[in-house]
This record gives C-alpha cells, sequence and structure tokens, in this order.
C-alpha cells in the first residue's frame, strides 16, 4: 500500500476550478441570431465573420494560415466595402478580423478581442442584443484566460434575458479572475450574481453576493467596485420595504460614487423610482427630470420615460403623462429589442390607473405581461397580472400611496445632492 510520501498522496499545487460558459443553445445552427436580428447583407457579412473567428480562435496558431481556400478573403473584402460606407464604425475592426482569419499579417489576440467588442458595442447600441452577445462570446474564446472576456459576456447574456446562459458565465468570470488575481473582474462578477438572484427574488442570496463584493473591494482596494455593490444593496432593501435601510445605501452609494461616476445617473434613477413607488412623485419626479438627458441608452431612456410618465400620473399630470405615454411606445415601437420594455409598460399601465384610464391601462398592462413571459422577468410578470386583476374591479388605484418613514430633511437633502450633482457637473453619459 503506498505510503504518505507516494506520489500519489503528495499535494498538487492548488489550481481553481474553471467552468466553461454556456454557448447559445436555442440555435438551429451556429450564427442564427446573427442573421434573425440583421436581415440584410451586413447581417451575412457580420455572420460570416463570427463563424471565420470562432473557427480560428479554436485552431492551433501553426494552422490558422490554411483555414481558408485561396480567394475567400478578397471577396469577403470586396462584398464588405459594398455593405457598408466608408466612415463606417464596423469598417476597421471588421477588416481586422479578415486580416486575422487570413492568417498571413501578425494580429494577436488583444486585437482579435478589442475588434470583438467594437462590434458588439456597435450592435448594442443598435438593439441587436443577440448579435452582441455572440460578438462577446467570440472575443471570450479568443482570450479564454482573460476575465473581462468572460464578464462581458454575462452581462450582455443578462441584458438580453439569457439568464442560465449569463450565470454559467458569471462564475467563469470568477473562476478566471480568482485564477489570475483579477479582483476588479472578481468584484464585478460577484455584483452581476448578485444581481441574476434579485431578478428571482432570492433575496439572501443576493445579498450575500453583494457583500462578498464589498468584502473584495475593501479588501483590494476597488473603489469603482464598492459603489456598485452600494447601490445594488439599495435596490434590494428598496425591493424588500426596507425604506430606511435603502436611503442609508443611497447615501453611502452617492458618497462611494462621487459627483462625476458616470454611475451616478443610474442611481439617481433609482433613488427616484423608489420614492416613485412609495408615493413621493413631487420628490421623484424631481429627480428624474434632472436624470432624463443624461441617459442614452435606448432601453435606459424607454424605462426612465415612463417613470417620468407615473411621477406625473401619480401627481394627476394628465399633459406630462399623455407626452410620455406616446414617447414611451414609439421608443418600444423602433427597435427590436425587449430589454426594459415589461418594466416601461407596466409603469405605463400603473399611470393609466391611477389616472381612471381604464383601456389604456389594460393595454399597457397586457403587453407587460406578455413580453414579461417573453423574456422570463418573474416579478414584472407577476405585477402585471395583479395590475389586470385589480382592473377588473370597480375602482382604479395606483396601488401604494404616500408612505414616508422616515425623515422629511433627510429625503430633501438627498433631493439636493442628486439633482445638484446631475445639474452643475452632469456626468458622462451611460
Amino acid at each position: 500500500m503506498p505510503g504518505p510520501e507516494s506520489p500519489r498522496f503528495r499535494r498538487s499545487p492548488r489550481r481553481w476550478v474553471v467552468p466553461p460558459g454556456l454557448s447559445a443553445a436555442d440555435e438551429p445552427f451556429e450564427g442564427y441570431t446573427v442573421l434573425a436580428e440583421i436581415r440584410d447583407g451586413l447581417g451575412v457579412v457580420l455572420w460570416q465573420s463570427l463563424r471565420d473567428l470562432d473557427l480560428w480562435s479554436t485552431s492551433p496558431p501553426e494552422a490558422r494560415r490554411a483555414l481558408l481556400t485561396p480567394g475567400v478573403v478578397q471577396r469577403r473584402k470586396a462584398w464588405l466595402a459594398s455593405v457598408l460606407e466608408p466612415g463606417s464604425p464596423l469598417l476597421a475592426p471588421l477588416r481586422l478580423l479578415s486580416r486575422a482569419v487570413e492568417g498571413r499579417a501578425r494580429v494577436g489576440a488583444d486585437d482579435v478581442v478589442d475588434a470583438c467588442h467594437a462590434v458588439s458595442k456597435w450592435a448594442a447600441g443598435h438593439g441587436h442584443s443577440r448579435t452582441a452577445t455572440a460578438f462577446a462570446q467570440s472575443a471570450a474564446f479568443a482570450a479564454p484566460d482573460r476575465a473581462s472576456a468572460a464578464y462581458e459576456v454575462a452581462l450582455l447574456a443578462r441584458r438580453g434575458a439569457e439568464y442560465r446562459r449569463a450565470e454559467t458565465w458569471f462564475r467563469r468570470a470568477l473562476g478566471l479572475a480568482r485564477r489570475t488575481g483579477d479582483w476588479k473582474h472578481y468584484g464585478l462578477a460577484c455584483v452581476g450574481l448578485g444581481n441574476l438572484f434579485l431578478q428571482r427574488g432570492d433575496y439572501p442570496t443576493a445579498r450575500g453576493w453583494f457583500n462578498r463584493s464589498l468584502r473584495v473591494a475593501r479588501r483590494h482596494g476597488l473603489w469603482h467596485v464598492r459603489p456598485m455593490a452600494l447601490h445594488d444593496l439599495f435596490c434590494m432593501a428598496a425591493k424588500a420595504g426596507q425604506l430606511q435601510e435603502a436611503e442609508m445605501y443611497a447615501r453611502r452609494a452617492f458618497r462611494a460614487y462621487g459627483r462625476r461616476h458616470p454611475r451616478l445617473v443610474a442611481l439617481a434613477h433609482d433613488v427616484g423610482r423608489f420614492w416613485m413607488l412609495k408615493g413621493d412623485y413631487a420628490r421623484a419626479l424631481k429627480v428624474l427630470r434632472a436624470v432624463l438627458p443624461h441617459i442614452e441608452r435606448k432601453a435606459e431612456r424607454r424605462v426612465a420615460n415612463s417613470n417620468i410618465a407615473l411621477a406625473a400620473a401619480g401627481l394627476g399630470d394628465r399633459f406630462v403623462f399623455a407626452a410620455m405615454w406616446s414617447e414611451v411606445w414609439r421608443e418600444i415601437g423602433e427597435r427590436d429589442d425587449t430589454e426594459g420594455v415589461p418594466n416601461a409598460l407596466l409603469n405605463l399601465a400603473r399611470g393609466a390607473a391611477a389616472l381612471g384610464d381604464r383601456e389604456r391601462a389594460q393595454l399597457a398592462a397586457t403587453h407587460a405581461l406578455r413580453s414579461a413571459i417573453q423574456r422570463r422577468e418573474a416579478e414584472v410578470r407577476l405585477a402585471a397580472e395583479s395590475l389586470l386583476e385589480g382592473l377588473r374591479g370597480p375602482r382604479l388605484s395606483l396601488g401604494s400611496g404616500p408612505d414616508r418613514p422616515y425623515g422629511e430633511a433627510s429625503a430633501d437633502a438627498l433631493v439636493t445632492d442628486l439633482v445638484d450633482a446631475l445639474m452643475d457637473e452632469p456626468a458622462e453619459p451611460v
């Protein structure tokens, strides 16, 4: 029998297990979602680039020169020039990816990752969420040891309502970050997992991940991770109805962000929504109006406009509500992505109910329910079902009335601080 000095009993160096990230499992063939989202010549070019890139990433370096048959790359370049304008932001990254696949030019993994992220950013900005995730995933395949690339896939998958896929990539980012000592993305992955469990309504598990990110941020001096964790702890306390705790976390997050942080806009928006849902519509509307000029992402803008509509309805302002009602529906109709749509429509339905407009309330609530089912957002689904049930009764109501158990002076001071920070020195657009 082997003894303790036998090789069988010797301890090997500790290695952190890195789980794989889940690829898209609902595609009839690889890259299908790109063609489904972009149904023209550009979509075909992006689809081909994606397939070529995945082949390049999974091939050994010495075999990459022989991946494509002669003449294919030249035909691809000609087609690329025919579908893109000379000043298109896609032209440079797609040309670089073509050179990488061709194998003749020296193109490193860093260049490929940057090009993939450029295409991904363009796709996300144009509402092509699945295309954005696909190119982010290709970047992660090109740099399989990089936690930042895995984290980017997880973030985009979560925005696209691919929650199972997002969880696997967040956990992969955790493993890679711990193995390489990338504590920034370890903390960010903890925040990402906390938000996933928060969306599922599992508050104890979410709190555990947020607190873990705070500990990592404190231990390693990650001052950009700490405010995000505090921000999410505020959101969780607000959802749970813990008003004093929510305001405490909001103030701590505000101090941690500082007046120039780009995420301050998101914090102010969430604080305004928190006050609104507790019936404090005047304070909410003041903050939300200060936030709106700084929001550029379409998915976030439609939610912000719907929150203004709900706050205006709570104050009985039918003119502002009608204007925001039309704006939100326009923003939803002009884009194919569904990020933020269930929440935006639920806000419109609640606002219409508050104003006694049963027809509009039923229309918006019905569409909110359908969108929530499609995106598997259980909390919004239950809220929409509850509202539709209430609309069948003889009276209409917004639900919760004014509820201000914390100090008036403290709340007013927080409003002033947030609005002044946004008005005096606007943060960078989010």
